[in-house]
C-alpha cells in the first residue's frame, strides 16, 4: 500500500517586543513563542536559528530513518556551524548576505557498522526538508499587505 501525502501549509507571524530594541523579535509558532535578536543579544539571532533548525531536522529525519534501517540509536549529538560575513548585511556591498559554507558534524552511537551508518546519513541528508530548503531554490515571494 502506497501512503499518499498531501502538502502541508506552516505559518509563523513575528512581531518586535514592546520595550526591547528594535532588534528584538518574536516569532509565533502555533502556541509556541521563539524569540530572536541581533547577534550577541538578548536571544539567539535568525541565523543561528536557521543553523538550529538544520540541527533539529537532521535529528528528527534521523531517528524517522533508523527506525526503517533497524538501526538502534544510543545517542545523536550534531554541531553545525556556519561561516558568515555580515559586510552584505550592514552594507549592502560585499559577498552574498547568507552563510558562505555550513558544516554538520552528526555523532552517532549505535551498535550499527559505520558503512550502515554512512548509509543512514546520506538518506537523512536527501530526506532532511530544512537542508533540501538551503541547498536548493525554494521560490520565496515577497509582498507588502
Amino acid at each position: 500500500m502506497v501512503v499518499q501525502y498531501k502538502d502541508m501549509v506552516f505559518e509563523v507571524k513575528g512581531y518586535r517586543v514592546e520595550g526591547k530594541p528594535q532588534t528584538f523579535y518574536c516569532i509565533e509558532a502555533g502556541s509556541f513563542k521563539i524569540y530572536m535578536d541581533k547577534v550577541k543579544g538578548e536571544a539567539p539571532s535568525p541565523i543561528e536559528y536557521v543553523l538550529a533548525a538544520l540541527a533539529g531536522c537532521f535529528n528528527v529525519v534521523g531517528f524517522v530513518v533508523a527506525k526503517e534501517l533497524n538501526i538502534e540509536i544510543e545517542s545523536l549529538d550534531i554541531t553545525v556551524r556556519g561561516v558568515f560575513n555580515a559586510e552584505k548585511l550592514y552594507t549592502g556591498r560585499g559577498e552574498r548576505a547568507g552563510f558562505k559554507q555550513i558544516e554538520v558534524e552528526v555523532k552517532v552511537k549505535s551498535s550499527a557498522p559505520r558503512e550502515i551508518l554512512e548509509k543512514w546519513l546520506k538518506s537523512v541528508e536527501e530526506r532532511c526538508p530544512v537542508l533540501d530548503n538551503l541547498v536548493n531554490h525554494t521560490p520565496v515571494v515577497s509582498k507588502l499587505v
